[in-house]
């Protein structure tokens, strides 16, 4: 049986490049990025920001439930499969709980320095204040993260600092993780 991985973290720290890579490395390997289903929705589309309305959390849980079908069905034919999606401080990813306590899911909380992921985000966004709204989206996802941290271990949520890492050194471990947890 092939892995599902599910590698989350806050905006701009890898996620969505790692979880691709792995996927291009595998004979038989998809990529399943959440915000991409949840972009999918054309009329009535909201994305998160400050007020969490209860419309933007049936579209996050139906996104999270179609990336757990999508996973399973992708698993099922042998691909070895890649989720990525942010960390969610207000549901602390509950939507995930069945497809975790299935076999061979490894859960990922990628974590680099904030200072490295603030600079990440200010590379690739100009001043505007759509990115500050990310820069305080980025500190309350660390802030929560650092709360939780000892929690989410205790869970099995496997978390890297991948502040030094290139995203070769980054997909390496992951793909190490893989090799030795199936032997």
């Amino acid at each position: 049986m092939q892995n599902i991985l599910l590698i989350v973290g806050s905006p701009a720290s890898g996620k969505s490049t790692v979880s691709r890579a792995i996927a291009e490395r595998s004979a038989k390997g998809v990529h399943i990025p959440v915000d991409d289903l949840r972009t999918m929705v054309q009329g009535g589309v909201i994305h998160p920001g400050p007020n969490w309305t209860p419309e933007l959390i049936h579209q996050l849980k139906l996104a999270r439930q179609t990336a757990t079908d999508m996973a399973l069905s992708y698993r099922e034919a042998n691909f070895l499969v890649a989720i990525d999606d942010f960390w969610d401080s207000f549901s602390q990813l509950q939507e995930y709980t069945t497809l975790i306590n299935s076999p061979n899911v490894l859960p990922i909380i990628l974590k680099p320095a904030l200072s490295v992921v603030l600079a990440r985000n200010h590379a690739r966004k100009p001043p505007s204040e759509f990115r500050d709204h990310m820069d305080d989206g980025i500190r309350m996802v660390y802030a929560d993260l650092d709360k939780q941290e000892t929690t989410l271990r205790s869970q099995g949520w496997l978390i890297f600092d991948t502040s030094n890492d290139t995203m070769e050194a980054s997909v390496a471990r992951i793909l190490t993780l893989l090799e030795t947890s199936a032997s």
